[in-house]
This record gives C-alpha cells, sequence and structure tokens, in this order.
C-alpha cells in the first residue's frame, strides 16, 4: 500500500511555511508522495505573461530552493509543475524532488489558443519522441502529464507501453469544466485500467483589461482502476491523503483485460 497526498492551493506566498506545515503533517501520516497543482509554486500564466524574466526566474530559484530543502527534511518526494528560466527562454516543467535528487521534464503537449497561448510563450522543444515523466516507488510505476496532455491518445499510449499503474495529473482548470474533467479522467482510468490523481489549484485571476475573472475551482479527485471516483475534494485549500493498492489494479485488469487484448495484438510493442 503506497500513501500519497495531493495539495490543493492557490499560487503560493514567497515564505515556504504553508507548505512545510502541509508536508509535516503528511510525514506524520506516514506520506511519502505528494502532488501540487499547475502554477502554485509560479505565479499563474496570464501573470507570467506581464512579468519581468527576471522576477520569473527569482520566483522559480527560489521555488526550487524551497523545494530541495523540505524535501531532504521529511524525507519526502515532491511532483509539482514548475517554470524554469534558462537564459532568456522559458521553460514549463515537472519537477520531481526526492532527498537524493531532483529532474525536471519538459511539458510535451502545450496549449495554443488565443486566450491562453503557453505554445508561443514557453520555449518547449518537442523532438521526435514524447518523453513524459515515469518513475517506480514503492511496487508502483507512475506517470505524469499535465492536465492538456490527457486530451491526448498519445500520451496514455505512452504511459502504456511503460507499464504504468498511477498517472499522476497536476491542473489548472476554470471556467465551470468540473464535470468535463471528470468524466474525461474516469474514462482513462478505466480504459487503462489505472489509479488517476488530479491535483487542481484553487484560486481566481482577475483580467483587468476586460473585467473578467477565471474562477479555478479545485475539485481534486482521486479515481480508481475500475474509473470511479473514490475521492474528491471541494474548491476550497485542502490536503487529500490516498492508499494506492497494487492489488485493485491487478483485479481490474484480470476482470476486463484490456491491456492482454492489446499486447496479444502487439500494439505497444
Amino acid at each position: 500500500m503506497t500513501k500519497i497526498a495531493v495539495l490543493q492551493l492557490p499560487t503560493l506566498a514567497l515564505s515556504e511555511a504553508r507548505l512545510d506545515y502541509y508536508l509535516k503533517v503528511c510525514k506524520d501520516n506516514g506520506v511519502s508522495l505528494i502532488l501540487l497543482g499547475e502554477y502554485v509554486l509560479n505565479s499563474f500564466f496570464k501573470e507570467l505573461e506581464n512579468m519581468p524574466i527576471s522576477m520569473i526566474k527569482k520566483q522559480s530559484e527560489d521555488r526550487k530552493e524551497s523545494l530541495i530543502n523540505l524535501a531532504k527534511k521529511y524525507d519526502i518526494t515532491i511532483i509539482a509543475p514548475l517554470v524554469l528560466v534558462r537564459g532568456k527562454d522559458i521553460y514549463k516543467v515537472i519537477a520531481k524532488i526526492s532527498q537524493s535528487q531532483t529532474k525536471f521534464y519538459e511539458q510535451q503537449f502545450l496549449m495554443q489558443y488565443s486566450h491562453w497561448n503557453e505554445a508561443k510563450f514557453f520555449k518547449n522543444e518537442f523532438k521526435d519522441k514524447l518523453n513524459y515523466a515515469t518513475f517506480k516507488f514503492d511496487d508502483l510505476k507512475f506517470g505524469v502529464m499535465f492536465g492538456y496532455e490527457a486530451h491526448f491518445d498519445a500520451s496514455f499510449v505512452y504511459m502504456m507501453k511503460k507499464n504504468v499503474d498511477v498517472l499522476l495529473i497536476p491542473t489548472a482548470c476554470t471556467f465551470e469544466t468540473n464535470e468535463r474533467w471528470c468524466e474525461l479522467l474516469k474514462m482513462r482510468a478505466f480504459t487503462n485500467n489505472v489509479y488517476i490523481l488530479r491535483a487542481n489549484r484553487i484560486g481566481h485571476y482577475k483580467n483587468k483589461n476586460i473585467d473578467e475573472s477565471w474562477n479555478f475551482y479545485g475539485d481534486s479527485m482521486l479515481i480508481s482502476p475500475f474509473g470511479e471516483v473514490s475521492q474528491r475534494l471541494g474548491n476550497n485549500e485542502e490536503m487529500m491523503i490516498s492508499n494506492l493498492d497494487k492489488k485493485e489494479i491487478i483485479t481490474a485488469r484480470g476482470i476486463w483485460g484490456f491491456k492482454n487484448e492489446i499486447n496479444k495484438k502487439k500494439l505497444l510493442s
């Protein structure tokens, strides 16, 4: 049994006090792996667009240093989206930070809508193959992708080739899309017989130019390998501790046999 926690938060203030508090609670409850949502460590994307690159770099470097210190202090692995500055370029990554190691994985698919154009802002480079974060933890194989990447079948083909058991999805969802996201992730969890743990941020973004407010509604959730929501948070700052059981994954795969059918046809080779 693996214990994992989701921290449902807005963009954090500069002090690391709140993260320190939550990590201590996690440690006291036997949690060894923690997931944060998008734009919790950094300002929201629309705010980043108007920030000097020097300020973005300072924010990111301070966050990275805090996470490294806290991971060592509590011997906990932290999975969190982060914005990195390299020279004059800005990248959006997943950070995997443990007591002994720090790794960064660039987002593979970026939104490119007129109101939210990350592809234009960030310099993430897609080469010739997908390269998502995957890793072993306890007796489970984990994979990580951003919420936008969950829309693409290719993302799940990649994860199934890597024999992933648990998919971690940090998001920054808004515009009253609760039920659409719930149905999408339930379907993905069921058809792939994996746990999906989604961490969505909370808070607001106020567009002063057109008097528009974006509400980030939380609704972080754990979905079972049977495609059922087994835990769900509300719309406030909250923490959720979940138990992940390898036996439930094995049972779901044994009953439905989706992956066996794919393997027989050698579609994941």
